[in-house]
Formats: C-alpha cells, structure tokens, sequence
C-alpha cells in the first residue's frame, strides 16, 4: 500500500469522501457521485480549492489511487468494471485510519472533525 504522506490535497479528499460513502452505506459510487460527495465537504477544506471539485479531477485521483491501492473499483463478479464504462470506487482505508494518517495536515483540520 502506498504512503499516505504523498497524496494530494484532491487526493484526500477524495479517500475521505469515499470512506465517508462507505460509512453511509453509498458505496460502490462512481467518480461522479464521488465528486458531488467532496463538493458537499469542500467548504471544511482549508485551501484555495474553489467551490468545488471537477468530476476530472475526481476521476484522475482515483485512477492515481487505485494504482496506489488506496481504493479499489468495484466488480460485479465477471473481469469487467461495474457500470459500462463508469467504474466504481469502494475504500481500502476506513475514516479512522485515514484521520490518524492526515492528523497532521491543518488544511483538513475541520473536515476531520467531523469524521
């Protein structure tokens, strides 16, 4: 598993949002819903992230992710992606670890509050 230190800002929200939908229980979510998701929760990023993140941005993140095994697409069983053409994310890491791991990043101080 990769190291959590060198990820993104985009990156980590985006590991959070998809532990969050895991935690509600939306997940698989593809990269659109998972863009909505950091949407809603950007304004608790510390950043000069604008309004809100582009579902390309969300897409490349979890593509660099997914390599990294931080998330994982989601399969309906069969070798395919689930959703033709619009593959699923489900977490690797769940909101705890991920709290413990970005503790230290002040710009995602309040979003981690409110793990």
């Amino acid at each position: 598993m990769a190291d959590l230190d060198s990820t993104t800002l985009t990156q980590r929200l985006t590991l959070i949002t998809v532990a969050r939908l895991a935690e509600a229980d939306e997940v698989p979510a593809h990269a659109g819903e998972i863009a909505r998701a950091c949407s809603r929760q950007v304004d608790a990023v510390d950043a000069d992230i604008v309004g809100s993140v582009s579902e390309a941005a969300t897409t490349r993140a979890l593509n660099e992710l997914e390599a990294e095994d931080l998330v994982r697409m989601a399969t309906d069983g069969s070798d395919s992606p689930v959703g033709k053409g619009r593959p699923e994310y489900e977490p690797e890491l769940d909101t705890s670890t991920l709290s413990d791991a970005f503790e230290d990043d002040e710009r995602l101080e309040e979003l981690l509050e409110r793990l």
